[in-house]
């Protein structure tokens, strides 16, 4: 656990600090997740940019189907690296899932991007210092970060079973056909030796994290723990909980009421129609403090779920 500050939200203390975050050199890969509707993409797009000004090179690579990256920069990105504009060296890319019709190869296609980056360059000596991910919700993250396991005992299975290779010689041959088999079995062990160094990577947690954003609200909460568990059990690093959208408490009683002191000279027909404002204004207000009231709980329960155990920062609505 990493030195943070402590502030106090709505009567809670929450540690509103992810310093070690963007300082912590080692980090090759951020992965952004959580609940769809929750503001990963804000989060990502914010720590990106934060990023690049302590990295040499960062790139915000979005997975989720759909896509916001070009929204939030409004800037047009394709599943090549882009130059964000107003900086120089945060890239930024959305992978087209228009041109995959399988949800599994959308994610192999990914891993295959990684492993190939570039042509002379393997996955240990990828030219960005550090890669955001936007991730998609996490039914879909959770598909994304098993793959290379999954991939990676099926690839061990050919490997062990010279017979059963015919599947993967199909595959690796499709696109070559003047390999011969001997070649294609070297192109299947290169491709399971860059698995296992994806995976370890993955696995290392000097190297890869995993900040999980939710809302206060009970389904986010609920999610939250779900990823968190299933975060465990693959063995990659979650450090850090981003609570987003926490409402401030308001108090415009004393400001209407003096407001509605310089209302005397007013006409009746324009007295009335400020007054009815006024009303609706001090609704809004009750409405809201009431919404801030139930994040309380979930804000609690966050707290006695992680405090102590994660960094838990919170990013306040006003």
């Amino acid at each position: 656990m990493n030195e943070s500050s402590m502030e106090s939200v709505n009567g809670l203390n929450l540690r509103n600090d992810v310093k070690n975050l963007v300082e912590q050199e080692s980090y090759k890969w951020i992965f952004v997740g959580g609940k769809g509707g929750v503001g990963k993409t804000t989060i990502s797009c914010s720590l990106s940019s934060i990023l690049s000004e302590r990295r040499e090179s960062v790139l915000l690579l979005s997975t989720d189907p759909a896509h916001s990256l070009s929204d939030a920069f409004n800037q047009k990105f394709t599943d090549t690296p882009t130059l964000v504009n107003g900086y120089e060296n945060l890239y930024a890319m959305e992978l087209d899932v228009t041109r995959v019709s399988d949800t599994v190869c959308f994610y192999l296609k990914f891993y295959l991007s990684i492993i190939n980056a570039n042509p002379n360059r393997s996955v240990q000596s990828m030219k960005y210092s550090v890669i955001v991910f936007d991730t998609a919700p996490t039914g879909h993250t959770l598909k994304f970060l098993n793959l290379p396991d999954t991939l990676d005992k099926l690839l061990e299975s050919f490997l062990k079973v010279e017979s059963l290779c015919g599947v993967a010689m199909k595959l690796f041959s499709a696109l070559n056909n003047s390999l011969p088999k001997e070649e294609i079995f070297q192109k299947i062990k290169r491709f399971k030796n860059n698995l296992t160094l994806i995976m370890n990577q993955m696995k290392d947690p000097n190297k890869t994290t995993f900040v999980c954003v939710c809302i206060p609200e009970f389904l986010s909460v609920y999610e939250t723990e779900r990823l968190i568990q299933s975060l465990a059990k693959t063995d990659i690093d979650c450090s850090y909980i981003i609570v987003n959208q926490v409402l401030s408490y308001i108090n415009l009683e004393e400001h209407v009421k003096n407001t509605q002191k310089s209302l005397e000279n007013l006409t009746p027909e324009n007295k009335k129609v400020l007054e009815d404002f006024f009303e609706l204004v001090l609704e809004q207000q009750n409405n809201l403090n009431g919404r801030l009231n139930i994040q309380r709980k979930y804000i609690e329960d966050i707290k006695q779920l992680y405090e102590g155990f994660f960094n838990i920062g919170k990013n306040q609505t006003h």
